[in-house]
């Protein structure tokens, strides 16, 4: 199978109907790109009539594996996928319940490898790019994030390997690594007083949290024909936290 060069870009969000995911559909529609935004949940009607959005379970191969199918029967090429799905619980490791540690795992990193494995035929076909998404915590310990944490590094870590592994393919895989942004959970963690607003902003250089739009842009940076030569990274999109060594 071999991608029709004339037809225009397909790009595949996964957890695209809310959150940075929809940011990055809307950012790579507005591109060109004709997008399919696919979640566990049903789009609301605000969305599902600006995108084909889809429902998939990504803790489920067999329903991966046929979603890819379907989604390369209608539209007959995949450029770009974009893993965004993805949740969080807060819990003290000393606490842990297991069923929290696995699910995480399991939406997160094996959620990443069902869709790239799946999409694999496809993205070697039209030789497409894959960004994943990590975050900050894999790269900086903060409370009650053990198996978020843990699940981020494990993509950043996945993100090196497809990148070395697709090469001769023609397939590049980089990650993008978002610090706080202005997000629905962001905002509800604040009022649960998970977070604190001021403790946060003053970690972060720039001074601000962040907006799913600008994690979008650098998502679709990493899609386009910009990024031709950079492959296995990731990006951190963060106001500067994790270079901040001022304290």
């Amino acid at each position: 199978m071999s991608a029709d060069p004339t037809a225009a870009r397909v790009a595949l969000v996964v957890g695209g109907i809310r959150g940075i995911g929809l940011a990055t559909a809307e950012a790579l529609a507005a591109d060109g790109w004709r997008v399919v935004a696919a979640d566990r949940d049903a789009a609301e009607p605000a969305v599902a009539g600006r995108f084909d959005c889809r429902q998939l379970d990504i803790q489920d191969s067999a329903a991966v594996d046929a979603f890819a199918s379907r989604l390369v029967d209608d539209h007959g090429r995949l450029d770009g996928l974009v893993n965004a799905a993805g949740f969080n619980r807060h819990e003290a490791v000393a606490e842990l319940n297991d069923t929290t540690w696995v699910s995480l795992l399991d939406v997160h990193i094996g959620g990443v490898l069902r869709c790239c494995r799946a999409l694999y035929p496809a993205l070697a076909a039209s030789r497409g790019a894959v960004v994943n998404f990590s975050s900050i915590n894999a790269q900086i310990g903060r409370p009650k994030r053990a198996p978020y944490a843990a699940a981020k590094g494990g993509i950043e870590a996945m993100t090196r390997t497809l990148a070395i592994e697709w090469a001769p393919a023609g397939i590049r895989v980089n990650a993008v690594s978002p610090g706080i942004i202005n997000t629905r959970m962001v905002q509800e963690n604040l009022a649960k007083g998970l977070v604190d607003r001021d403790s946060l902003t003053g970690a972060i250089p720039l001074a601000r949290f962040g907006e799913a739009s600008e994690v979008a842009a650098a998502v679709a940076f990493l899609l386009s024909g910009k990024a031709s030569y950079i492959t296995g990274q990731t990006l951190a999109v963060d106001g500067g936290v994790l270079a901040n060594g001022n304290w």
